[in-house]
């Protein structure tokens, strides 16, 4: 039997063949995880008791697995979020998940899309709540949660930097789905991509080799 490529095309055989392999392997489908900005604001008129009228913001990243539609509990990652009491600096605090934990992610009302996360304040019991853990979840302190039709927190945007009867801040009267967080420019690369970038490496370094011999 007679080998069907020329001799001089024989040194093309490693770049085809890993040029075929990669092909492959970047046409499979990926999910990567996704990083969101947020920055939400809110403000309290005067409150018998308190130092108001408030001001309270809650802003940093909430990173997903990239699933797209709607999202539970298991489809969130991790989060950096800095709650900030935007009067009183000493009540600041910053979660992520090694002091404060995803209390709440029930009902259909927190969803992703490809230009952001959303919440439907509609949709009746859904609830999406992320709370410090020192004092204990359902506290009262270290929060900031979205609800519909209220439940572990009041119905609306909740920011507690550090005690909802201090200086905790509610928006009340959301309705329909609003977008919360627009997506942060800085995706995870994805695995296809970085194992296609791998295969053309080694194909030339191969190719080196064979033309040293």
């Amino acid at each position: 039997m007679h080998n069907w490529l020329p001799k001089s095309t024989h040194h093309l055989a490693p770049a085809l063949i890993t040029a075929v392999i990669g092909v492959s392997w970047a046409a499979a489908p990926t999910q990567a995880s996704t990083m969101y900005m947020i920055n939400e604001s809110g403000t309290t008129p005067i409150v018998s008791g308190e130092n108001s009228p408030l001001s309270d913001t809650v802003s940093g990243t909430i990173t997903t697995d990239g699933t797209i539609g709607v999202l539970h509990s298991s489809n969130i990652l991790s989060w950096d979020l800095d709650i900030t009491d935007n009067l009183q600096p000493a009540n600041d605090v910053v979660l992520t998940p090694s002091n404060s934990a995803l209390v709440e992610d029930v009902g259909n009302g927190l969803t992703a899309s490809a230009t952001g996360l959303f919440f439907n304040f509609s949709a009746s019991g859904a609830e999406f709540l992320i709370q410090g853990t020192t004092h204990g979840v359902f506290s009262g302190y270290q929060y900031f949660c979205f609800s519909a039709t209220g439940g572990a927190c009041a119905a609306g945007e909740t920011i507690v930097p550090s005690y909802y009867a201090v200086d905790g801040v509610k928006v009340t009267g959301l309705t329909g789905t609003l977008p919360l967080l627009p997506p942060s420019n800085g995706a995870v690369p994805e695995p296809a991509t970085l194992s296609l970038l791998g295969i053309g490496l080694a194909g030339v370094g191969l190719m080196r080799r064979r033309k040293a011999k």
